[in-house]
């Protein structure tokens, strides 16, 4: 398993040298820093390697701390994700809107704020409307290369890890809180 979390701490370190040259490029429209939570108070599943992920990581929280953290993410799975209502905070954000969980985050949240390329949706790419307005031209000739062998490189380890995982030992479909709930 220890080469799983090597091949995904490899991965998100492209994730973030992509949006810090996405930094470079574009500064000030990046609105992304401690405190900005928007895109923390959204609902969504995660792949099973950030499951496993943040798993490794609520465990190795001291005890109170743990304690804590599951309590806020099992509140948040009876008030919030049994309903699937949108605009409340991850069980993750602190008190000064800082992610408590960040060195083990999914990748989904290490990539949004900057421009997101899928190569398996090639016609789109997105962005935070904090950072980006409708009709803002985003011209970037590596965005396509960089974050395509991103994108391959993230689907072969989810395959990977999926085909070596017992399905017993993970939940599917899961979200940030079920996953802190169950570490």
């Amino acid at each position: 398993m220890a080469d799983f979390k090597q091949k995904f701490y490899d991965i998100t370190s492209l994730i973030q040298s992509e949006f810090d040259r996405n930094l470079d490029i574009y500064g000030d429209k990046i609105q992304c820093r401690k405190g900005c939570s928007k895109c923390c108070s959204q609902i969504f599943n995660i792949t099973l390697i950030d499951v496993w992920i943040i798993g490794e990581h609520v465990r190795s929280l001291p005890a109170e701390q743990r304690e804590a953290l599951q309590q806020k993410a099992r509140e948040y799975i009876d008030n919030v994700v049994s309903d699937r209502r949108a605009d409340n905070p991850c069980p993750a954000l602190g008190a000064e809107g800082e992610c408590t969980i960040y060195e083990a985050r999914p990748v989904i949240c290490r990539r949004f704020g900057m421009p997101i390329y899928d190569y398996k949706n090639p016609q789109n790419v997105h962005a935070c409307e904090l950072n980006f307005k409708d009709g803002d031209e985003i011209t970037d000739e590596l965005l396509v290369p960089n974050q395509t062998e991103i994108g391959m490189k993230w689907d072969e380890l989810k395959d990977e890890f999926v085909a070596s995982v017992p399905r017993t030992d993970i939940n599917s479909g899961t979200t940030i809180a079920e996953a802190i709930a169950g570490a």
